[in-house]
Parts: structure tokens; C-alpha cells; sequence
């Protein structure tokens, strides 16, 4: 089924080049990088400045750390060995890595993909640099040692809360499967047939091309981002690589949206592999799936120290898209883009009705919720009682380690079946979040950006 779209693709060019430089300003960004594929026409560009202190313009063929969109590429690759009978996704990973620590023997290739391993070990990411001091080795294989006695957040297939270190397993798998390096995998499997020779895994690789630098936002202003969060400078730890490290441009990712399509009609890597945990979410072999204007989406969303990113196809529609910042505030600003694309596609979005807040039947919401190594957030009923607010009690690290706070927002209200929402009338699934009740109605969590919070008091 092709639906048809309301604008070419030099319409949704225009649109871009009248509203994106008046958004890079109002979301304090300095640039962003664009590129779109409708029908058979591709066309990749850039807005603003690779970095405030030595500006170029950003354009198409930019470089960008992508950040978690890498995870789809372990996917794509994950589906290949398995149609080449190569991978059991069903199998326990546990005796392919006995070397590397005690894994828990429930564990397979599919909890790993669907984040439903039930490992977290997210204090890799803030206890980078006191884990990888004096030159550690810093490989897949790795960091597994770290974690591999760690309790699990719930039984192997359970439940679902987003995992960046159950990839770092995913991507040792791959390694021990084929014999080779992951970024030998990926290149030989991916990059090289999809024509993506401007893709990489190694800021060496990558110092010859137009690089957009990291940025952040301090005291109302853009500021170059380094030697930051949990990257040792520039590139991120090798062990990073499968879930967040892979370096690419708009343009390129264009090929691998062309690539992609026609490698999911022989391997599947789109086919759910799990319950549908999260309203409005499935996810595939690492893909995850969700509706745009009501039409399917598969693709990925990428955060890391100095760039937001999002990469999309809608097979339907004829339509993909990535949107590349430099900067790790431009989460909105890359919304805001992916919303000048499909409003000048389909039209603008109809506000979604939400219904008038009753305290007294949603007050069994309330609470502390526990977000593990970012800290908690309270759930209340506001004083003014006409919504929820949820507050950031970000974690007070006294190591000096880095950490992410906890989404926080002063206006939620309910948005759905298990669903709150911070921009109420809004369909974004971004602005979502779903609630877990037990059996009994009882409130046992929130999901966090995909991550389970367990509700403590």
C-alpha cells in the first residue's frame, strides 16, 4: 500500500530553508543536518555551523556521531546470521561469552534486541573514565567483565527497560559468531554493499571529512561540549560503539535507508520480536516501531554528549528521513524539523481531545519512583490540581561520575490507555509517559525514556 503525500520534495525543501534557521536559534543549536528520500528523489542539506568556535557550515555530507541509531545496525546484522543459519536469537548467549564473567543463562539474542535482557548496568556510561583510566581495554569484549554479575532488573523476557550494555553484549555475540571485529562485521556487512564509505566507527577515520562538533547549552547559551559525560574526549569507548558509536552523515544515511528496505524484505529484521511493553512501541531486531501520523514507522532515535539525532522510514509512504544536531539539548529541535517534514507531507496534525482531569481517580499514580543509576523522580497530584508534575531528583554522585537527569516536567496529564503525556493533544510519542500497573491496578512503575522506574514509596 503507498499513500500519497501532499508536497514534493522541493516543497518540503522550502519548507526546510523557511523555518529550520529561526528553530536552530530558538533551540539554541548551533546546526543540524537533513536529509529525505520521497518516492525515488533523495536530497540531503545542512543548516547553521559544525562549531561556534571554528564555524563551517553544516551541510549533507557532515559527519554526525549518531548515537543509539547505531543499534539498528546490529539488528540489520543480527537478522542476516540468522537467515544464514549462522545465529540462534532464541539460543542462551551465556556459553558463547563463559570467558568474559557469569552471564545469567536465561539471556538470548532476542532479549538482548528487544531490551528485555533485564541488564542495566547504566553506570558504565557514568564510570567511564574511572573504569577505562590508564589505557583499559576498552573493547566489546571487554566490557562485559563489569557487569556480567549484576543483578538483573527483572527475569530474561519479563519486562522491558532500554538497555545500552545489553548492545555491548549484543555486539560481543556478533563478534564471537563470525570470528571478526565489529567494525569489521559492519563494514563488510552494511557499509560497504550500501555504498556508505563516508560511515565510520573511529574519529581517526573520520578527521579528513567535515566533522559538527558537540555542543551543550550553559547559562542560556550554546557552548562547545569536551572531554565530557561518559566519552574519553571525542569518540566514544570502543565498548559503546554497537549501541551508540557509529559516525555518519544525512546523506549517508539515505543509502542505508535504501539498503535497509531492501535487506528487510529478505531477512525480516522489521518482524516484533516481543510484547508490546510500552503503548505505541514495538520493537523489532533493535528497530522500533511506532506510528507517524498514523502511518508505520521503523527506525531509531540517537542521544550522546553533544548530538540528538532521529532516523525514520515509512515504507507506506514512500518517505525517510534523518535529522542530524550537534548538540545534546537538540532533542526538540530535532522533533520540531521531523515536524516541518510531515506537516508539509500530510498536513498538520490535529490536536489529540484530552480529557478534563478528575485528582481523585488518578491520585493512585502518585509517588516516588526509582530511575537506578539517574537518581528518582516524585509523581504529585499540583497544587493548583488540574494536572501531575513530575520532579528530578537527580543522583548525587560524590565519585564525581557523570549522570543523566531524570526526565522532569511541571504539567502531565493522561494521554491514553497507561499513558501520561507532557505535551498533552500531542501524538509525538516523545512527550509520552506510560504507567505499569499490577494485576491488581496497583501502580508499579513508570518508563523513563524507555526506562522502567520502579515506584519505591
Amino acid at each position: 500500500m503507498t499513500v500519497p503525500v501532499q508536497a514534493t520534495l522541493d516543497q518540503v525543501i522550502e519548507a526546510l530553508h523557511a523555518r529550520v534557521p529561526a528553530l536552530l536559534e530558538q533551540h539554541r543549536v548551533p546546526g543540524v543536518g537533513v536529509s529525505l528520500r520521497i518516492g525515488g528523489e533523495t536530497a540531503a542539506l545542512g543548516f547553521g555551523v559544525t562549531n561556534l568556535e571554528h564555524p563551517l557550515p553544516v551541510t549533507g555530507d557532515t559527519i554526525f556521531q549518531v548515537g543509539s541509531i547505531s543499534k539498528t545496525f546490529v539488528g540489520l546484522i543480527a537478522a542476516q546470521l540468522e537467515a544464514e543459519g549462522l545465529l540462534d536469537i532464541d539460543a542462551p548467549v551465556a556459553p558463547l561469552l563463559a570467558d568474559r564473567g557469569a552471564l545469567d543463562p536465561r539471556i538470548t539474542m532476542r532479549h538482548l534486541l528487544t531490551h528485555g535482557s533485564g541488564i542495566d548496568a547504566q553506570y558504565m556510561i557514568g564510570r567511564a573514565h574511572e573504569l577505562l583510566a590508564d589505557h583499559a581495554d576498552d573493547s566489546i569484549q571487554a566490557s562485559i567483565q563489569h557487569y556480567a554479575d549484576d543483578e538483573l532488573m527483572f527475569d530474561p523476557g519479563t519486562e522491558f527497560s532500554y538497555s545500552g550494555p545489553g548492545f555491548m553484549v549484543a555486539g560481543a555475540v556478533i563478534e564471537r559468531v563470525t570470528g571478526k571485529a565489529w567494525a569489521d562485521v559492519l563494514r563488510e556487512r552494511v557499509l560497504e554493499p550500501a555504498g556508505m564509505r563516508q560511515t565510520f566507527t573511529q574519529a581517526d577515520q573520520a578527521i579528513t571529512h567535515r566533522v559538527a562538533a558537540p555542543h551543550d547549552i550553559a547559562d542560556g547559551a550554546a557552548r562547545l561540549a569536551r572531554d565530557e559525560g561518559w566519552q574519553l574526549g571525542w569518540q566514544l569507548p570502543g565498548w559503546d560503539v554497537p549501541g551508540g558509536g557509529v559516525l555518519s552523515t544525512p546523506e549517508q544515511l539515505m543509502r542505508y535507508a535504501d539498503f535497509a528496505e531492501a535487506e528487510d524484505e529478505r531477512v525480516h529484521f522489521s518482524t516484533t520480536l516481543a510484547p508490546q511493553y510500552e503503548p505505541g512501541l514495538e520493537v523489532g531486531y533493535a528497530w522500533m516501531k511506532s506510528l507517524k501520523r498514523g502511518l508505520p514507522a521503523i527506525g531509531h532515535d540517537g542521544l550522546t554528549i553533544g548530538y540528538a539525532s532521529r532516523f525514520m522510514i515509512l515504507r507506506d509512504a514512500g518517505l525517510a528521513y534523518a535529522v542530524l544536531s550537534n548538540s545534546v539539548k537538540g532533542k526538540p529541535l530535532v522533533r520540531a524539523v521531523e515536524q516541518v517534514i510531515l506537516d508539509a507531507l500530510f498536513g498538520a496534525e490535529a490536536p489529540l481531545e484530552v480529557a478534563p482531569f478528575d485528582p481523585e481517580q488518578w491520585g493512585f499514580l502518585e509517588g516516588l519512583y526509582d530511575c537506578g543509576f539517574y537518581g528518582q523522580v516524585r509523581l504529585r497530584i499540583r497544587d493548583d490540581r488540574r494536572a501531575f508534575e513530575l520532579i528530578a531528583l537527580p543522583a548525587n554522585r560524590q565519585d564525581g561520575s557523570f549522570t543523566i537527569d531524570p526526565l522532569s516536567s511541571p504539567w502531565l496529564l493522561p494521554a491514553g490507555d497507561g499513558l501520561l503525556s507532557v505535551a498533552p493533544g500531542d501524538s509525538d510519542p516523545d512527550h509520552f509517559v506510560p504507567y505499569v500497573l499490577d494485576g491488581a491496578g496497583k501502580a508499579v512503575a513508570l518508563r523513563i525514556s524507555s526506562r522502567i522506574a520502579r515506584k519505591v514509596a
